[in-house]
C-alpha cells in the first residue's frame, strides 16, 4: 500500500495565516494554566501546593497515555472535510467549556470536594486540548512536502503563539488586577478566552478548506507493537522528542513566575502581565531573524542550539533579582527570553513534520497522527514533571497555601522559588543542547531517503 505523496509547493499566504491562527485558543488556555493555575489553586481555592501540582501533573500523564490513540483515530478518520479538520471544531468547543470550568471551582466547604472537582475538570480539559492539538499538528506534513516551506508555515503558528501569550499572560493578569485580583476575577478572565478559542478554530477550519491533505488508499489497522517499532526506527524523531521533553519542561516551570513576582519581587499581577508583554513581543519580532538565520545556514539544528544558548544567561540572572530593581532589568530579561523561546519553538515545530516526512519516505505510509500523538504525549509528560517539580519544591520548602493570596511566606520558600526560577530553566536548556547534537536529519538527507517500491510495501 502506498499513500498519496505531498507536493513540495509554496502555500498561499492566507492558508499559512489561517492555519497559524488556529493555535490562538489552545495556546491561550495552555499559557494561562501554566502561569496562573497553580497559584489560583493554592492561594484562592485553598488546595496545598503539592496537591494542586499533583492534580495538574496527573491530568497530563493521563492524557499522555491516550494521545497516541487520538492520533491514530485522526489517521483513520474519513470525512468530506479531510482527516484532521473536523477535530478543530469539536476540540475547540470542548476546550471552551473546560477553561470556564477550571477557573470557577465551586465553593465547597470541604477541601476534599474541591480537590475532586479540580481533578475531574483537569482530565476533561486535557482530553479536549489533545482532541484539537493532535490533528492540528498533523496537518503541516500533509499540506506541504517542502523542508523550508514548513518553517515558513510554522512561523505563522509562532506568531500566533506570541499573540496567545499576550492574551493569556499579559491581558489575563492585567484583567485580574482590574477586577480586584480575587477568586471571581479568574472566572471572568476564563470567560474572555471563550470567543478566542471558538473563532480561531473556525478561521483555521475555513482557511484550510483548499489546502492539500492526504487520505488512505486502503485502510489498515496497525498493531501497537508495529507502531512502536516504526517509531523506534525513526531516530530523528526519537532525538527530537527527547529534546522537546527536556525543553518543554519549561512550560510546567512557568508556574513559578506567578509566585516569583508576587512573593519575591513583591509585584502585582499587572506587573507580571507587563513582563509577558515584552517577552511575547520579542518572541513575535524575532521570527524574521530566526528564518533569516535558517536560510543562511540551512541547518535547523544549529539554529535551535543558538536559540537555546541565547536564553541561558537571562535565566541565570533571575538569581540577582530583588524587590525594587529598576524595571529595565525585568524588561531586558523578558526580551532575551522571548527571543530565545521564539527560535526554540519555531525550530522544534518545523522539525516535527520533517521527521514525519522521513517516516513516510522510509515506509510509504502516512501516519502523521500517530507521530503527533506521541509528540503531544511527550509534551504532556514534560509539563507534568515540570509543574510537579515546582509543587514539590514549594511544599518541601514550607510554602503556605491560603485563600486570600496575601499569605506571608517563610524564607525557605523564597529561596526555593529563586532556585526554580533561575537554575532549572538554564539547566533544561543546556540538556536540550546536548540532545540536539545527536539530531542529524538535514534537508539533503531527507531528500536522499528513497521511497520504498510498491513491492516492498
Amino acid at each position: 500500500m502506498r499513500e498519496v505523496p505531498v507536493a513540495a509547493t509554496q502555500l498561499p499566504l492566507k492558508v499559512c495565516i489561517g492555519w497559524g491562527l488556529g493555535t490562538l485558543g489552545p495556546v491561550t488556555v495552555l499559557t494561562a494554566t501554566n502561569v496562573v493555575l497553580l497559584r489560583y489553586l493554592t492561594d484562592f481555592v485553598g488546595i496545598a501546593a503539592g496537591v494542586g501540582a499533583s492534580l495538574i501533573a496527573f491530568s497530563k500523564i493521563f492524557d499522555a497515555f491516550i494521545d497516541p490513540a487520538l492520533g491514530a483515530l485522526s489517521d483513520r478518520t474519513t470525512s468530506r472535510w479531510g482527516r484532521r479538520r473536523p477535530y478543530l471544531i469539536i476540540g475547540s468547543a470542548l476546550l471552551a467549556l473546560a477553561v470556564i470550568a477550571i477557573f470557577s471551582v465551586p465553593d465547597f466547604a470541604a477541601v476534599r470536594l474541591r480537590t475532586i472537582y479540580v481533578g475531574a475538570i483537569l482530565l476533561f480539559y486535557a482530553v479536549a486540548y489533545s482532541l484539537f492539538t493532535i490533528p492540528y499538528l498533523s496537518m503541516p506534513a500533509e499540506m506541504t512536502g517542502s523542508y523550508q516551506e514548513r518553517s515558513r508555515l510554522m512561523s505563522w503558528r509562532v506568531y500566533a503563539v506570541g499573540v496567545s501569550q499576550i492574551i493569556a499572560s499579559v491581558l489575563g493578569p492585567k484583567l485580574l488586577g482590574a477586577l480586584g485580583g480575587g477568586e471571581t476575577s479568574y472566572f471572568w478572565m476564563a470567560l474572555s478566552f471563550v470567543p478566542i478559542i471558538l473563532v480561531s478554530a473556525w478561521i483555521a477550519f475555513a482557511a484550510t478548506s483548499k489546502a492539500p491533505f492526504t487520505e488512505r488508499v486502503v485502510h489498515v489497522q496497525y498493531p501497537f507493537t508495529e507502531q512502536v517499532r516504526s517509531v523506534a526506527a525513526n531516530r530523528p524523531f526519537l532525538v527530537l522528542i527527547l529534546v522537546k521533553f527536556l525543553t518543554l519542561m519549561s512550560l510546567g516551570v512557568q508556574a513559578v513566575f506567578a509566585f516569583f513576582f508576587a512573593h519575591v519581587l513583591k509585584l502585582s499581577d499587572s506587573a507580571l502581565g507587563t513582563y509577558f508583554l515584552f517577552s511575547s513581543l520579542a518572541l513575535i519580532a524575532s521570527q524574521p531573524l530566526w528564518l533569516w538565520l535558517l536560510r543562511r545556514t540551512g541547518d535547523k539544528k544549529m539554529v535551535y542550539i543558538v536559540a537555546l544558548l541565547v536564553g541561558i544567561p537571562a535565566f541565570v540572572s533571575w538569581l540577582l533579582a530583588a524587590p525594587g530593581d529598576p524595571a529595565i532589568y525585568m524588561y531586558l530579561r523578558a526580551i532575551v527570553i522571548g527571543m530565545s523561546g521564539g527560535g526554540a519553538i519555531l525550530m522544534g515545530q518545523s522539525m516535527l513534520p520533517d521527521t514525519m516526512e522521513y517516516d513516510y519516505r522510509r515506509t510509504g505510509l502516512r501516519r502523521e497522527g500517530i507521530f503527533s500523538g506521541i509528540y503531544t504525549t511527550v509534551e504532556k509528560l514534560a509539563g507534568a514533571i515540570g509543574v510537579a517539580f515546582v509543587g514539590a519544591v514549594l511544599s518541601a520548602s514550607g510554602y503556605i497555601a491560603g485563600r486570600g493570596g496575601d499569605t506571608v511566606q517563610p524564607d525557605s520558600a523564597i529561596h526555593a522559588i529563586y532556585l526554580v526560577m533561575g537554575i532549572l530553566p538554564a539547566t533544561i536548556s543546556g540538556l536540550g543542547i546536548v540532545g540536539l547534537l545527536f539530531y542529524h536529519l538535514t534537508e539533503n538527507r531527507l531528500k536522499s531517503t528513497e521511497l520504498p517500491t510498491l513491492e516492498a510495501l
